[in-house]
């Protein structure tokens, strides 16, 4: 996969790109998943509050169940609004924030949860740290069930520069990985230390034109980096 650098300016600019690609027309399906640890933290807020009485209600009735561990259900499927949300309440600078940070490393640290020891954003892509707080992945359409006239655009601009891809593979992305780092120190005074970066397999023409159309609609003034190098 490839990375592509989105160096949104706050948390409420990488929400409109986040929304922005959930919307466009050569989208065939997203998953985004919030960790029970994230509605917990944020438990003064709506609509993480709900959650957290339901998650709160599930560890009562099942005993043997380990909020530590990989099972798929300690995540649940959530909205490019919340996601947003949550990035919304960590990264804008007060005390929200504070208190929000304050309970997340408390209940990865009570859960026996290790804090990684490196700086936000710098985790190994290959080998994420344990829990991914939250997860973000889109697939496209594959190239060969575009529509002629609905995306004459991304088809044109494959055949101008006559690339050679797999057409009939969908295209997969994939957000970057945002633990307890990247949530509570993830942005100094309101601004993301890192450029925001999107994983891509499959053809770089066709993620590249997606990209720039989501900037677009996002209303940022700028478009996204092309990838240098390979994961």
């Amino acid at each position: 996969m490839l990375a592509w650098a989105f160096p949104c300016s706050n948390a409420d600019e990488v929400g409109a790109l986040l929304r922005a690609l959930g919307k466009h027309r050569y989208l065939m399906e997203s998953e985004h998943r919030i960790h029970w640890a994230v509605d917990a933290a944020l438990a003064e807020h709506e609509p993480f509050a709900h959650h957290a009485r339901q998650f709160s209600e599930r560890r009562r009735r099942e005993r043997d169940l380990d909020p530590s561990s990989y099972e798929p259900t300690l995540w649940r499927a959530a909205s490019a609004e919340e996601i947003g949300e949550v990035l919304r309440i960590f990264w804008t600078p007060g005390r929200p924030a504070l208190d929000a940070a304050s309970r997340l490393r408390a209940l990865i640290q009570h859960e026996g949860l290790p804090i990684p020891q490196r700086a936000p954003f710098e985790g190994d892509p290959d080998f994420p740290d344990h829990p991914q707080l939250i997860q973000l992945s889109w697939r496209l359409l594959p190239i060969c069930d575009l529509d002629p006239a609905r995306h004459a655009g991304a088809l044109r601009a494959l055949e101008d520069c006559g690339e050679e891809v797999d057409v009939s593979a969908p295209v997969d992305q994939e957000g970057p990985d945002l633990g307890v780092l990247e949530l509570t120190e993830g942005a100094l005074e309101g601004s993301p230390v890192s450029e925001f970066l999107i994983w891509a397999d499959g053809s770089r023409v066709y993620s590249d034109y997606v990209f720039r159309g989501a900037c677009k609609v996002a209303r940022l003034p700028w478009e996204p980096e092309s990838p240098e190098a390979e994961d």
